[in-house]
């Protein structure tokens, strides 16, 4: 939109005519006015609890609940883990100790079945040993 040039005509010898006051144009884009600084205030917990939804809450709730359950049960496992440690380590001690039994005896067995002890007993008995009928006992 096109406005008229306006003539201004400056005289000095005139006095000055009073100023006109200027109409709102609309199409012009009004200023913003000058604000001042806004000063926050920390909001209290209750207050950003409230912020919060519901299904948010119950969410964290959930989330806390699996945490603790995780730790529990991972103490839990940790526990059930150390006895079966425990456990195996005793078998395995009462399975060395076995073994060693197991050697003793055989040793014990062969030294029982000597021919030369077996001789000696049976003559202290008053038996006639005859070599062919001797046999090593198994």
């Amino acid at each position: 939109m096109a406005e008229a040039k306006r003539e201004y005509h400056y005289d000095m010898n005139q006095a000055a005519p009073a100023p006109q006051i200027e109409q709102p144009n609309p199409s012009a884009k009004p200023s913003t006015p000058i604000r001042p600084e806004i000063i926050r205030i920390p909001s209290s917990p209750a207050r950003k609890l409230k912020r919060i939804s519901g299904l948010e809450k119950v969410i964290g709730i959930f989330l806390l609940a699996a945490v603790i359950g995780l730790a529990i049960l991972t103490v839990y496992v940790r526990t059930d883990i150390s006895q079966l440690e425990r456990e195996v380590s005793q078998i395995e001690a009462q399975t060395t100790q076995q073994a060693d039994e197991k050697t003793r005896l055989e040793q014990e067995k062969s030294e029982l079945s000597k021919t030369e002890r077996i001789k000696k007993i049976a003559e202290k008995k008053g038996l006639k040993i005859n070599d062919d009928n001797l046999r090593k006992v198994k």
